[in-house]
């Protein structure tokens, strides 16, 4: 059994995993959860703890969720959700847990042993829209990144938004579920772009290692979303002769969520995330 630290950091939650032998000098991993399972840092704790990874590893805990619900508690979080789902929910949880992150990794080099300043991240899902934007548009400087359940742009995440609405209120109307473009979230549907925004990626010095891993029976972000987005930026790799850094993964059985108790009922699940684990686990290990 391994040791772990539940901290507050530069006001964040935070989980901290040591290294394989934390008496040696290790790199950084910051792993963000999702909106979906797993839908905390606890939970994404469990999932990937990366064990066998030589890094120091932080679960950072988005803002508006686990410890840090707003005043209202989930009611308050649907609230904002179904009042502008773009606005008042997905970007500012991503621009704020973008704006903490250098301040997280400050507190976390003070505190541990970290061995450079470049850092491994690690995204799900809307986690994975934060990661993405972090690595658009953050100073912090970023080694290898791996992005699970993630998409091309932002329609995408509306669209996903709508579909869920639909399914958890059957008593709305379409007009009533569908969401309202306004000039603020026609810009941000610009910003959010990540296939149109492709070459920004290539421009990082140095080019991060990037793994796409997604299920092949993702019902909230198709397979062919992710594809079109790593079909996007391979050429930019390819151009900086860097192809062999980038590389999506794909597991047949795995849906959008990666939930350790439902996996119990099926063993191709829990293959299918054995795997995931070992992926995840070998890329950080190859790249850091």
């Amino acid at each position: 059994m391994f040791n772990k630290e539940f901290l507050e950091l530069a006001g964040v939650p935070v989980i901290v995993h040591p290294p394989v032998n934390p008496d040696l000098p290790a790199p950084l991993i910051v792993l963000w959860h999702g909106f979906g399972i797993p839908n905390s840092e606890e939970l994404l704790a469990e999932v990937l703890p990366l064990t066998e990874v030589q890094a120091w590893k932080a679960y950072v805990g988005l803002p508006a969720f686990g410890k840090r619900l707003p005043e209202g508690g989930i009611d308050e979080v649907e609230r904002r959700q179904m009042e502008d789902y773009v606005l008042k929910l997905l970007l500012p949880i991503s621009e704020q847990a973008m704006q903490e992150l250098p301040n997280v990794v400050e507190a976390l080099q003070a505190k541990f042993p970290i061995s450079n300043q470049e850092i491994g991240l690690f995204g799900f899902s809307a986690g994975g829209l934060t990661a993405l934007l972090t690595l658009l548009e953050s100073p912090v400087p970023i080694k290898t990144i791996v992005l699970a359940g993630v998409t091309k742009n932002l329609l995408c995440f509306v669209d996903a938004y709508e579909r869920g609405t639909k399914q958890y209120h059957p008593e709305l109307n379409d007009e009533q579920i569908k969401y309202r473009w306004s000039e603020a979230s026609e810009l941000a549907k610009e910003r959010l772009d990540f296939a149109a925004r492709a070459s920004e990626i290539a421009k990082r010095q140095p080019i991060p290692a990037m793994l796409f891993v997604h299920g092949s029976q993702d019902e909230i972000f198709s397979l062919n979303q992710v594809e079109e987005l790593y079909t996007a930026i391979a050429p930019h790799y390819s151009q900086a002769n860097q192809s062999e850094r980038l590389c999506l993964q794909t597991f047949t059985h795995l849906k959008h969520q990666i939930d350790l108790q439902a996996a119990k009922h099926s063993l191709d699940v829990q293959q299918d995330i054995a795997e995931f684990q070992q992926v995840v686990a070998a890329w950080f290990s190859q790249n850091l």
